[in-house]
Order: structure tokens, then sequence, then C-alpha cells
């Protein structure tokens, strides 16, 4: 019998490294508990998926969801994929009861499925959210009128459906503020888990930078507005009017801003390299070739990128009233924390790490076996 069971819609697999935390974090409850865990991810009916699966020990299975695109009526086919559901569970041998513990990620669609297992079984359910649009208003569809009403529904069902839930885990104190927001019930039933590392796989290698010299920022995350990649580029530009020239920046991540960010580094003669993407596996090289690490983002639920570079030996600056604050120490906010889209500020922090080497310590209370103990021992006391 599987007695902690996964719900989410996306996972890694041999075709995609989409959600590696969520791998990392599996793995860390299984090597640290008892449990038999089963990971089921919810997969768009007609989207490829790889049916059951093995990854880094870890048992996967699909199940597959009739939605409508864009999940435009989110819940309509509930009823219909509950039923399908049960009927998975049971050609699958999947057996649960009152004990077991079925650990969801992100609202939609899991709470549906959270829902039919506290009902059915009376078990303990957690939901766990990784971002700031607990709701996932910013994604869906984009047609105006109709993401009014998808928001009013989804907004309807998680405010009937959540109270419901034993545990809600938030990735930050920013994410519970937010959750707060929507239902102020859930205060008491919200439990804080940062995204803890994992150390094997990210550490401090023994080997000399190949950057010619240059001081080396990096910034991994997708070209997205609300990532802010500008404001970096355009700090970089004021420290390099002002002489700084052996400055290099190394950026990771596709989408909508890349082009426009290329432009700006070329009309400035900024020395940047854009990779496409990197391999999860292919960080720990990365972190380890640069001398600080910078990510501009004005809607950051957390950031596993600031950790992971920390725990590679360099140092980070993030933005002000987001989910990082929660691990920089009080003395260290001023040098590592900047107001948003403030590239005056943000030149200045970055001018001081370039010309101070200065060492932050990665603290071991946020390797992820530690911070997945506590989660562990918060939902079984007293195992």
């Amino acid at each position: 019998m599987f007695n902690y069971i996964v719900i989410t819609p996306f996972f890694p697999s041999s075709n995609s490294f989409r959600g590696t935390y969520l791998l990392d974090q599996v793995k860390a409850i299984k090597s640290n508990s008892n449990y038999n865990l089963l990971v089921i991810i919810l997969s768009p009916f007609l989207a490829k998926s790889e049916g059951e699966y093995f990854i880094e020990g870890v048992h996967c299975k699909t199940f597959k969801i009739i939605d409508f695109p864009s999940f435009i009526l989110p819940s309509f086919f509930n009823k219909i994929n509950i039923k399908r559901f049960q009927k998975f569970l049971k050609k699958n041998y999947i057996k649960v009861n009152s004990k077991s513990i079925i650990h969801g990620h992100i609202n939609y669609p899991s709470l549906n499925f959270l829902d039919f297992f506290s009902r059915k079984f009376s078990c303990k359910t957690i939901l766990q959210h990784h971002g700031l649009d607990i709701l996932q208003r910013n994604t869906g569809i984009n047609i105006p009128f109709l993401k009014s009403f998808q928001n009013k529904l989804i907004l309807k069902r998680f405010i009937k459906l959540s109270d419901l839930i034993t545990i809600h885990v938030a990735v930050s104190s920013v994410v519970k503020n937010n959750l707060i927001k929507i239902n102020a019930k859930l205060e008491d039933k919200i439990y804080i888990c940062i995204n803890g590392v994992d150390i094997s796989k990210f550490y401090i290698q023994k080997i000399k930078k190949n950057n010619n010299d240059k001081f080396t920022i990096g910034c991994v995350a997708n070209f997205w507005k609300i990532k802010d990649q500008m404001t970096l580029l355009k700090s970089i530009n004021i420290l390099k009017t002002r002489g700084i020239d052996d400055l290099n920046v190394k950026f990771v991540g596709t989408g909508e801003t890349r082009k426009k960010c290329i432009k700006y580094a070329n009309k400035y003669n900024i020395k940047c390299d854009f990779i496409d993407q990197l391999k999860h596996s292919d960080l720990l090289s990365f972190y380890n070739q640069l001398d600080l690490f910078v990510l501009p983002s004005i809607d950051e639920a957390f950031g596993c990128v600031y950790l992971e570079a920390l725990a590679c030996g360099v140092p980070f600056i993030g933005v002000k009233n987001q989910g990082i604050e929660d691990v920089i120490k009080n003395d260290l906010k001023k040098i590592q924390l900047f107001k948003s889209g403030c590239i005056i500020n943000l030149s200045k922090l970055i001018h001081h790490f370039y010309s101070n080497k200065i060492k932050i310590e990665f603290d071991n209370k946020y390797k992820i076996e530690n911070t997945v103990k506590k989660l562990l021992n918060h939902i079984n006391p007293n195992e």
C-alpha cells in the first residue's frame, strides 16, 4: 500500500526536467521516512506522457484528466474525472486508508483530487503553494471576459474546498500572506516550508574559474517581464559608463523579453552570454563559474536558484519584499536586497560585491533534508 501519495501537474521525466525541485523534495521525503511513496502526475488528456516510470528511484504513474483547453471552465469535468480516477486507483492497485497522506502541488487541478481523498478516506491532505499567484490568475485563457469568469470559478471553488485541506504549505512568508488574503480562515493551517537545497547536487567545486579574470554575474530565469532582466542590464551599463569594463553577465533562459535584452546588450556593448537552457545537472558547474548571482524578479514566491547559487559559494542579490527575504540575515539585507526596478540601487550593490571579497555562508538549516524533516514532523508530530 502507498501511504504517501504526491499529486502534481508536473514532475521531471526523461523528456523534461520541469519540476526538478519536486523530485528533490520527494526523494528527501523517502529518505527521511518509512513511507511507501508514489507520485501521480495529472496530465492533460491529449498530452504526451510517459505513463508509468521511475526516476532516481521515485515511482511515478500518470493520470490523464479531461479538461477544456486552458481550463476555460475549471472543474467542469470534475465528476467524470473523479469517477475515472477511482477506476485508475483500482486498476493500479493503489490502496488508500485514513492513515495515508496525500500531498498535492498547485491549486488547480490538485485541489479537486485532494478533496476526493479527504471525503472518501478521511486522510490527511496537504496542498503546497509554490507561487504568489495562488489562484493561477496569470495562466489559462487570455480573453478578458472569459478570464474574468474563469477567475471567479476558481476563487469560488478554492474558498469552498481549501478549508477542508489539513495543511497548506507555503514556500515563503509572502506566499502565506497571499493565502490569508484569499481566505483568512486558513491562517492556522499554513506551514512555511522553505525550498531547501540538495547539497549532493549543489556544492563548491575545487576548480578554477575560466572567466578570464572578469567579474562574472549569473542570472537563471525565464525571460518574462516579471523576471526583469532588463534592470540588471541597465545596472551593468551604469557601472560600464563609470569605467568598470571587466564585467560579464551569463543569462540562462528563454522567453518573450529575451530579444529585447539581447538588443540592449549589443547596443551598449555589454559583455553577455545568453544560454537557452541548461540541464539541472549542468547548473553545478554554471554556478561555480560565477562571482555573483542576481535575480531582479518582482514577483518571486521564493526562488530556488538563489540558495542553489549560495550552496555553491556564490553570494546573491534579490529584490525587497519577495520570498527570498525570509532566508537573508537582517545585517545582510542592506547589501543583498534592492528596491524593485531601481537600477541605481542595484548598480551600487553589484559594485559593493565587485569591490569587496564578500563571502556569505550557506546555512545548513536550508539543506533539503533538514527542511523536509521539519515538514514531516509538522505533518505527523508523534512519529
